[in-house]
């Protein structure tokens, strides 16, 4: 399994480094080192699409059944047709408020301390993709090229779900410490809430 992690990570960096030198057209090696970087880091310091992944990372761990990679690769995808969206132009009502109110209803699952279908866990976090995708506007505001960024972002995003799996597996979902943790998240998704809905 680790082995299929690394060659799946090289194999996105080389895409990140021929779509600079060869698909980019006038796209550069610099151009596209720098679009995957600011991918890599754009899902750590947007509190956000961090608190929802994290979340996410450990209710993948907690479902019923099922493979605990088939949500998570749900949520990616979706991350990608939510920029897609955004770059075909076409506009989703309340892009920033109704990420943050996702971040709070995944709060609430965690604090629910039970386990969910797989079925029903992917349908909540496609949903929650394809806004979190959606307002990732730093790839059509910044002067990079489009899918270095993209590479980034999936192995940054992988890398926080990740994260969370790994903190899924040493709390039972009805812990205190599950609840206690969900209960943070939903804050956190309430106080960006509120600054979405000031701005």
């Amino acid at each position: 399994m680790l082995m299929k992690t690394f060659q799946l990570f090289g194999a996105l960096l080389l895409v990140t480094v021929l779509e600079g030198t060869v698909f980019g057209g006038t796209g550069t090696p610099h151009s596209s080192l720098a679009g995957f970087l600011s991918g890599l880091i754009h899902p750590w310091f947007t509190v956000d699409h961090l608190l929802a992944m994290l979340a996410i990372g450990v209710l993948v761990i907690h479902v019923e059944k099922g493979s605990i990679i088939a949500v998570p690769i749900v949520f990616l995808t979706s991350v990608l047709i939510g920029e897609g969206l955004e770059g075909t132009g076409i506009r989703l009502p309340f892009g920033p408020v109704s990420v943050a109110a996702t971040v709070i209803f995944l709060g609430t699952l965690l604090i629910a301390g039970r386990t969910y279908s797989e079925v029903m866990l992917a349908i909540v976090v496609a949903a929650c993709g394809v806004l979190v995708g959606y307002a990732s506007d730093p790839v059509y505001q910044l002067p990079i090229v489009p899918i270095s960024f993209l590479v980034g972002q999936l192995l940054g995003g992988g890398l926080v779900i990740v994260i969370g799996m790994w903190l899924g597996y040493w709390i039972e979902p009805s812990s205190s410490v599950s609840r206690c943790l969900g209960g943070l998240v939903a804050l956190g998704g309430a106080v960006v809430l509120v600054q979405a809905w000031i701005a």
